[in-house]
């Protein structure tokens, strides 16, 4: 009883504050997400599941939100970039990337905790990538072509 108290207590008081979007991003080698009405959950393998209950201008989420890539480099309303192959996936050093004939691209990699390790400006269709230095994981590939507003962003296992 005492705890129901508490969290109408808490939902109410936080219906005072001005609205908030929180943004959320969900960066692991497995998993989802799922919306029904105005609860988003997204589940994961190996990492905490995040959780978003709304209520008119109540947002009530709990679990780890972690930075949101796309927003922080000012493509969230980029399209998916078409026609990328990266192989091997997973892979031991060298990861190929070849990439549809545009001569402009950006290329970056992040660790799960949204550190960029790697960052280069592609003028080529096809790049390759040593990853011989960094331990066993899971990474995020995201390749952006500015010039024609697309991006895609690739899990990619290092063994």
């Amino acid at each position: 009883m005492k705890t129901i108290f508490i969290s109408i207590l808490l939902l109410l008081s936080c219906s005072s504050f001005g609205q908030t979007s929180i943004k959320k991003s969900n960066i692991s080698s497995g998993g989802g997400s799922q919306t029904n009405a105005s609860t988003t959950v997204i589940y994961t393998i190996g990492e905490i599941a995040v959780q978003e209950n709304t209520n008119g201008n109540i947002h009530l989420s709990e679990g780890f939100i972690g930075p949101d890539i796309i927003t922080v480099l000012g493509i969230e309303s980029y399209t998916e970039l078409q026609d990328i192959s990266v192989y091997p996936n997973p892979v031991n050093d060298l990861l190929n990337i070849q990439l549809p004939e545009n001569k402009n691209y950006e290329i970056h990699l992040f660790d799960l905790s949204g550190k960029e390790l790697l960052f280069l400006q592609n003028d080529e269709n096809k790049q390759q990538l040593n990853l011989s230095d960094l331990p066993s994981s899971v990474y995020v590939l995201l390749v952006i072509d500015r010039k024609n507003n697309q991006s895609k962003m690739i899990k990619i296992q290092k063994l």
